[in-house]
């Protein structure tokens, strides 16, 4: 009886520890106009629409995440957290992306309205990254990509991207 005792007061106390804190809804500005956005497996075009490529359409989510995005004067900031169970010590690369633009127009490291960094996982597999970009002429919103990249494909062997669109004002 008291092993199930202290087990159970062992196991609230877990539950406490991990759960996330949050001081406003994912998908809703706070006062500041900061945005929590969920990190969902969905595969993305660069206009954010969501692609339809079969293997990469078929892969499983392996972690969760969101971003917390706000802007700061001209400038567009996302803070970036994933937990990714089966992959602790792992890199991933996250991008900014600004919208609107073209389908056809390439959104990886070095296009214009994209800011990109990297995100390291540690031993328990959680991961956090900042990357900012000043806020380009036109832009109606942004959004974020996170991907492992694959050693054996171009395609990225696992990606996340924001659950939508974060309007930006102008």
């Amino acid at each position: 009886m008291r092993t199930l005792t202290r087990l159970g007061t062992w196991a609230a106390a877990i539950t406490v520890t991990i759960a996330p804190v949050s001081t406003f809804e994912i998908g809703r500005a706070a006062a500041d106009g900061t945005t929590r956005v969920p990190l969902q497996s969905d595969y993305r075009r660069c206009d954010f629409s969501l692609s339809t490529t079969a293997p990469l359409a078929e892969r499983p989510r392996l972690g969760s995440g969101a971003a917390v995005i706000h802007i700061a004067g001209s400038r567009v900031i996302a803070q970036v957290q994933l937990f990714d169970q089966p992959s602790p010590n792992t890199h991933f690369d996250v991008g900014l992306i600004q919208e609107p633009r073209p389908a056809p127009v390439t959104c990886g490291p070095g296009a214009p309205g994209t800011a990109y960094t990297g995100l390291d996982t540690d031993g328990a597999a959680n991961g956090t990254a900042t990357v900012q970009d000043t806020i380009r002429p036109g832009t109606t919103g942004v959004w974020v990509v996170v991907s492992r990249p694959s050693g054996f494909s171009q395609d990225p062997a696992e990606f996340y991207t924001s659950g939508f669109l974060v309007p930006i004002s102008s």
